[in-house]
């Protein structure tokens, strides 16, 4: 048997629609402490299901739920930020876009509230990266596409991701979407009470144990602290270069390689369109190991890279055996490197066919 009717919380919230054995079961709206907040829409047996969740800070979250949880397709909107796809066990999942209202945009793969998989970031300048993630930070290989230096250096204000070939750090407004674990202001949950409308109205707040946010903000969107306060990672310092070396504000980059924990580590190649090269070893986006770099006039640079710094490899610090085994390691990083940039094309392509 459905009824209908209005139930009114201790701490001024309320609940008005209908009910089915003692549960709120069909369309009815229940509203936060001092009618702050609002979910609006389909209940099964005591628990959303279809409708929208308005936080009091004009934050909102439209789809579907699952036991109390937001599971299945839905869209939230927050002040900087939008996500629409996937959602499971509260948090986003599986696939799902997130945009940013600075211009940065995520599309692709998601685990446990941060992209994990195969995906495709553009960033607010036009650059993009395309390729593997893990727990919200690109991991694994990956392909980073820059613009041109001049229209980069005009889109941010802080240079991201430096080249480690080039005596300028490629400028990347990509910004970080994790928010800090924090307590929320919201309304009580509900659930537990509209469960079982039956008990009185005195035992509100200690049937809903007064659980406050019930959409807690999970990891959610990402790496580390708020869009407006974090970058994705660190600067590094630039290379060491001739100083004759000059660079064009048309010159674009392109690092094909691994990455590990959002910077470039591991084998890979980075290409300027000024002819500038480096193919070898990497560690937090620098030269770090073996590896060669080739300056646009031609000539040719090889040894070992102590942090963008050749230590080993000048000949007339080598005596010829010495220069033989490095000569070695180097052609060998060079062609495991060659080989990463084959691997990171072909998850490019599996990032971008999703």
């Amino acid at each position: 048997m459905s009824n209908g009717g209005r139930f009114d919380f201790d701490d001024g919230g309320c609940y008005v629609g209908d009910w089915e054995e003692g549960r709120a079961h069909g369309y009815g709206v229940c509203t936060g402490p001092g009618a702050q907040g609002e979910y609006s829409g389909r209940w099964s047996r005591g628990f959303e299901s279809l409708g929208v969740y308005t936080w009091p800070s004009g934050n909102t979250y439209q789809g579907h739920w699952s036991q109390g949880k937001r599971s299945g397709v839905g869209v939230e909107r927050k002040s900087k930020w939008s996500y629409k796809g996937e959602w499971s066990h509260g948090l986003k999942g599986r696939s799902g876009v997130w945009e940013s209202h600075s211009g940065v945009i995520y599309e692709g793969m998601w685990r446990e509230g941060l992209q994990d998989g195969y995906g495709m970031e553009t960033y607010a300048d036009g650059g993009t990266y395309q390729g593997q993630w893990q727990s919200g930070k690109r991991h694994g290989y990956g392909v980073r596409q820059s613009v041109p230096y001049r229209q980069a250096a005009l889109g941010t204000a802080r240079p991201q991701d430096p080249g480690a070939v080039l005596s300028w750090p490629s400028p990347e407004t990509r910004t970080s979407r994790r928010e800090p674990r924090r307590k929320r202001g919201g309304f009580f949950r509900r659930s537990l009470l509209l469960s079982g409308l039956r008990v009185r109205r005195a035992e509100s707040k200690a049937s809903l144990g007064s659980k406050r946010g019930s959409l807690k903000s999970e990891a959610g969107v990402s790496s580390a602290g708020s869009e407006a306060t974090t970058l994705s990672y660190a600067e590094t310092e630039p290379p060491e270069l001739p100083s004759t070396l000059t660079i064009e504000g048309s010159s674009t980059e392109v690092y094909a390689g691994e990455w590990r924990a959002d910077r470039r580590s591991g084998y890979g190649v980075s290409r300027r369109s000024n002819g500038l090269r480096y193919e070898g070893e990497w560690l937090g986006n620098r030269r770090h190991g073996y590896g060669r770099t080739t300056y646009p006039n031609g000539s040719k640079e090889e040894g070992k890279y102590k942090l963008n710094r050749l230590v080993s490899g000048k000949v007339k610090n080598l005596i010829p055996l010495r220069r033989s085994k490095v000569k070695e390691k180097v052609d060998r990083a060079v062609e495991v490197a060659r080989r990463a940039v084959s691997m990171a094309r072909q998850k490019q392509e599996v990032a971008i066919s999703r």
